[in-house]
Order: structure tokens, then C-alpha cells, then sequence
């Protein structure tokens, strides 16, 4: 297995393309039609990388800008792959009902990802929703 095959870099080279904005490269590392995930309190299951995309521009990317992700633990196992990760972000457009704030804002997240075929098949989402909102609403 070759460094670029290894499910822990599909996933490192998967987030740099969204968070790069390199959205036409995704297709080197995920499975486009077969690709399903739930990004748990925004999507629910989905099931295509387009449509996954399009979620994702709409409910985060709209919302944040200068989005950092940093790796805190990692385990991997055969073709599964759990990150926990801290993301940190400026707020500058409404998510899910607050206007900008231009705050920044940080969070952690839980990723599951399944890869077959040198690709990431499956993916669970979970993100701190609850802390990001508690982070745009306290008084500043």
C-alpha cells in the first residue's frame, strides 16, 4: 500500500480539498456516486458526494470562513478511520438562524470514515452544533 492509498491520507488529502475550496479534486479520494454520509443536527443520510457537497457549501461554508481543522486523535483499524479533530472558524454568515456575528469560533468533531477502493466510501459527522451555538449567543 502505497502513502497516498492509506486511508488516514485519503482522509488528510480529503479535508485539505474542503478546506482549500478544491472541491473538483474530491472525486480523487472519494467514491462520487457511492459516496454516504450523515453530518448529525444539519443533514441527515445522503448518499452522492454532490449532493454531500452541496449540503455542506450550504450549512458551513456559507457560514464560516477560515476554517482550521487540527487533528487531536486518531484511530485507525483495516478500512475504518476515526478522527476527533478541533475545527476553528469566523463566523461570518447566519447558521442555523444567527446572522453573522464575525466571531471566531471552536469545536469538536467526531469523523467516521469507511474507504474501499482508495476512496472514502461512508462518513459520520459529529460536531459540537450545541458549543458553536453557545460560542455565537453568549453576550460578547
Amino acid at each position: 500500500m502505497t502513502t497516498d492509498q492509506h486511508p488516514l491520507e485519503i482522509y488528510r488529502r480529503f479535508q485539505s480539498y474542503l478546506l482549500a475550496g478544491e472541491f473538483g479534486r474530491l472525486g480523487e479520494v472519494a467514491d462520487m456516486d457511492g459516496y454516504t454520509e450523515n453530518c448529525v443536527g444539519l443533514t441527515g443520510w445522503t448518499t452522492g458526494l454532490a449532493i454531500a457537497l452541496h449540503n455542506y457549501q450550504a450549512n458551513v461554508v456559507s457560514a464560516f470562513s477560515d476554517m482550521a481543522s487540527a487533528e487531536e486523535d486518531v484511530v485507525e483499524s483495516g478500512d475504518t478511520l476515526v478522527i476527533r479533530s478541533v475545527i476553528s472558524a469566523v463566523h461570518t454568515g447566519e447558521f442555523l438562524g444567527i446572522a453573522a456575528t464575525g466571531r471566531t469560533v471552536s469545536y469538536d468533531a467526531v469523523d467516521m470514515f469507511r474507504i474501499a477502493g482508495h476512496r472514502i466510501v461512508w462518513r459520520f459527522l459529529l460536531c459540537d452544533w450545541k458549543g458553536v451555538l453557545d460560542q455565537l449567543t453568549v453576550p460578547a
